[in-house]
């Protein structure tokens, strides 16, 4: 018996509701990246040398004259059967039916909800014009009838005839075309193109394009009409590795596995303004940006203040606004395209998204020395302070983990033994019996015994040593690392403590200690004094705060996640509003620095330890 007699397959009992689910669950800002894929695929199929894509703005004067955005391209024509075959849901032409390709339904799926007066496709083939309009009418997705002069309706036509007089487009080659109607006659949908909900920006088109096509494929131009980007001409599309030379520097380090990191520096535009040298002449953003690449496109694209927020843990502590970080996967990476091609997720196990957080300790390890010169010609100079803060806490970290019990041969005793195989082991012996050393071997009690060559990731080698201090004065600074009214961040990845000097807490204490020394004959060296203490007390209260809780995983009290929690932003914020339980050190250095008696220092000293207590 074959195996298609063996079942009775599922049949749909309502297909236009399933199908008007389908289309209007798809997110509609996927629809440029649809139809631009498609155009592109179908243009590399194209003869050498003329593989162009187009997108330009066309007035229809069956919609009053509006804009309308149109994308065409110079791959294989279809004939009117074929181009009837395409209209159907998850029907493709060339391509191979699978989850992780390409397969042609998508451009309909995420265009169609934005476009239900119409979306019209025109194919040549042979010198033969072919066209269909997919539109929406009484709730229903389809075809829309054309009516013609003898009176009939039909799905689709032969519009040779009506291309020839138009003469825009030229019968002695294959083409297709796709133009946007939009939601209403009058909209302008290369400006305009999901009516207002999303608004886009003047340069949305150029913008979505360059953020989401890394490469293009092999021979294909894409071509920007006048009035699809913000500069004037017909002007050619280039992807960021296309525009390499518009860069300052950029390089790509091999991570391994066919994993590739591309590092770019943009540094600052000759002229003001807050832009990248890339701006000049590019039709472009010349924003910085991380993101995964596979497969030509880019996934998780960070930006703007959510990358320079994220950037520290990518080894970016400063300049992420100059800074790109891209990570491209090797296609056959265990990977695939969600369904709607948001984002990537893994193929085996709980199938979760990839982020390009998962890479973050890569791109660390991996940064060209270059790039960390400019990272550290970018960064605040370290203070005394800070050195001399770290040594405490290293100090301090020192101490802690060395606090494991050691085993002995007596509880009480001071002889120490060794502990015998790996940690988490025990002495086991096989029939009763011992080795021939008089050693039994060992037996793990746990999945806690070492793989062979097995070693210490980055992010453990990192909390065993205090994190690097960097004090942060500027509001930009404090805005990028997403700090504003907290006491600071701590990066486990870098390792790396930023601290809001501009934090409620610096000036609470500051101003508690002002008011305490009120009246000294010396307002300067009193300002001075209290400004010093009362960022030495927070700084240390948030330090601390970061060590205890390293020295907690390192002992293991603490989980992963619970230790992650006392690192948040929030927490540290508390560790540093408790600034008055530090207090009494600055009374009493205070106190003979300026010169007090010796009976407010005692003063100082008693309530000090009041306050403490």
């Amino acid at each position: 018996m074959s195996d298609a007699k063996k079942i009775t397959p599922i049949r749909i009992a309502n297909i236009d509701f399933t199908v008007a689910r389908q289309i209007e669950q798809c997110p509609k800002t996927m629809m440029l990246r649809e139809l631009v894929m498609n155009a592109a695929e179908a243009a590399s199929r194209a003869l050498e040398g003329r593989r162009v894509v187009e997108i330009k703005g066309k007035n229809i004067p069956e919609c009053g004259g509006a804009r309308k955005l149109a994308i065409w391209n110079t791959g294989p024509g279809m004939t009117s059967e074929e181009l009837d075959h395409i209209c159907d849901l998850a029907a493709s032409l060339g391509k191979d039916m699978a989850l992780d390709g390409n397969f042609g339904m998508g451009a309909k799926v995420a265009s169609l909800p934005s476009n239900t007066l119409g979306m019209r496709y025109r194919s040549c083939r042979d010198g033969t014009v072919s066209q269909v309009i997919l539109g929406q009418r009484d709730d229903v997705y389809g075809k829309i009838l054309v009516s013609l002069d003898d009176g009939t309706m039909h799905e689709v036509v032969d519009v040779t005839d009506q291309v020839a007089s138009e003469g825009e487009r030229a019968l002695d080659e294959d083409w297709t075309e796709v133009v946007l109607f939009g939601r209403r006659p009058e909209q302008d949908t290369v400006a305009d193109p999901y009516d207002s909900n999303p608004v886009q920006e003047r340069q949305w088109i150029t913008t979505y394009l360059y953020h989401r096509f890394y490469h293009l494929p092999d021979g294909v131009e894409m071509m920007m009409e006048e009035g699809t980007h913000p500069r004037d001409g017909r002007r050619p599309f280039k992807t960021i590795p296309q525009r390499a030379d518009a860069f300052g520097q950029v390089e790509t380090m091999d991570a391994g596995n066919g994993i590739l990191i591309h590092y770019l520096y943009d540094p600052p535009y000759q002229t003001a303004g807050g832009h990248n040298k890339s701006i000049s002449g590019s039709l472009t953003s010349s924003v910085s940006t991380c993101a995964v690449v596979f497969r030509g496109e880019m996934y998780d694209v960070r930006k703007s203040k959510k990358w320079a927020s994220d950037a520290p843990m990518f080894g970016i502590p400063f300049g992420a606004k100059h800074i790109s970080i891209h990570i491209e996967l090797p296609d056959d990476f265990g990977v695939r395209l969600e369904p709607y091609r948001r984002f990537l997720q893994l193929v085996e196990g709980d199938q979760r998204q990839v982020t390009v957080e998962d890479f973050s300790e890569m791109a660390f390890a991996n940064r060209p020395e270059w790039l960390i010169e400019i990272i550290n010609s970018l960064a605040p100079k370290a203070s005394t302070s800070t050195q001399d803060l770290k040594k405490q806490l290293q100090d301090l970290l020192n101490e802690l983990r060395v606090r494991t019990p050691s085993p002995r041969a007596e509880r009480e005793g001071d002889i120490v033994v060794e502990a015998g195989g790996a940690r988490g082991a025990v002495a086991s012996r096989a029939n009763g019996g011992s080795g021939g050393d008089g050693r039994a071997p060992d037996k793990p009690t746990e999945l806690l015994q070492n793989p062979a060559g097995a070693k210490r990731a980055n992010i453990a080698r990192n909390m065993e040593q205090a994190p690097d201090i960097i004090l942060l004065r500027d509001d930009e600074h404090i805005a990028e690392k997403e700090i504003a009214g907290k006491a600071a961040r701590y990066f486990r990845e870098a390792n790396q403590l930023f601290i809001n000097m501009k934090y409620s807490a610096v000036a609470s204490a500051e101003d508690h200690l002002l008011r305490r020394y009120a009246g000294h004959d010396d307002p300067e060296l009193l300002r001075s004094e209290c400004l010093r203490w009362s960022e030495q007390i927070m700084m240390g209260r948030v330090g601390f705060a970061v060590v205890y809780a390293q020295a907690k995983q390192l002992l293991r009290e603490w989980t992963s996640d619970d230790v992650k929690k006392a690192l948040e932003p929030e927490s540290l914020s508390l560790a540093a509003d408790g600034w008055r339980d530090a207090i009494s050190s600055a009374y009493h250095s205070i106190s003979r620095r300026l010169g007090t008696s010796q009976a407010k220092m005692k003063e100082d000293r008693e309530e000090g330890e009041s306050i403490g207590a």
